[in-house]
């Protein structure tokens, strides 16, 4: 059996990955701040252990505990443990002098600080185990094409990037670290930036979402999900 413990799950691509690994073979943990009950009734009905846990990724102390709590619930049978970091938000959006203070720290704790702490978390909390860990960062165009009124959520996943790429450099038995750019995918989170008014990009998100160019969650996580269980062997 596989254990999988996704963020993000309550809608978009994270809830499409997390409806794309449901398996009778797969243990799931689905991370999220709200629950979607389709993903239970879903599980259900393909016998696959999926376990909704409550949780908002800006409360970063408590990430230590929150893998604590995960890895009680999974037995040493486990073939391979999978963190598919994917939570994100990609508000506030503006000139950075119009970004609140507090709100520029959420967006770092949500996109940058917590998938740190949760990799940490799950290497530190599975060392002592014989099993496979894998750790999946979902990137973004973002990463590497600066944008004005999107700072924050452009650098956080530029240094997430560059985090990965840092933990692949290390020395840890048994683990395997790579990102994904799933590309711009049709969810919430783009309709908020194509529509935000004065944003530069704005017009250019909308001319894709117009003319067809943006993919559907449902596409961009087949493509994930094909690469995730690809690396469990």
């Amino acid at each position: 059996m596989r254990a999988f413990i996704i963020t993000g799950t309550s809608r978009g691509l994270g809830y499409e990955i997390c409806k794309q690994l449901i398996n009778r073979n797969h243990l799931i943990f689905a991370v999220a701040r709200n629950h979607n009950d389709s993903l239970n009734e879903f599980a259900a009905r393909h016998d696959c252990k999926l376990h909704f846990v409550k949780y908002d990724l800006k409360n970063t102390d408590g990430i230590s505990e929150l893998i604590r709590g995960i890895m009680e619930r999974v037995h040493d049978e486990i073939e391979s443990i999978t963190l598919i970091n994917n939570a994100a938000q990609v508000t506030p959006l503006g000139n950075i002098d119009d970004c609140r203070s507090e709100d520029a720290v959420k967006s770092i704790q949500t996109n940058l600080l917590a998938p740190i702490l949760l990799t940490q978390s799950l290497i530190n909390q599975t060392d002592e185990r014989n099993v496979h860990r894998i750790i999946v960062n979902v990137s973004s165009g973002s990463a590497k094409d600066a944008a004005a009124g999107m700072s924050l959520y452009c650098a956080s996943k530029a240094a997430l990037n560059m985090f990965t790429s840092c933990i692949q450099l290390e020395d840890h038995k048994s683990l395997t670290v790579y990102k994904v750019d799933p590309g711009m995918v049709d969810t919430s989170m783009q309709e908020v930036a194509r529509n935000q008014e004065g944003l530069a990009v704005a017009n250019f998100f909308r001319e894709a979402k117009e003319t067809g160019a943006l993919k559907s969650a449902e596409d961009a996580a087949k493509k994930i999900v094909r690469r995730v269980l690809a690396s469990q062997s």
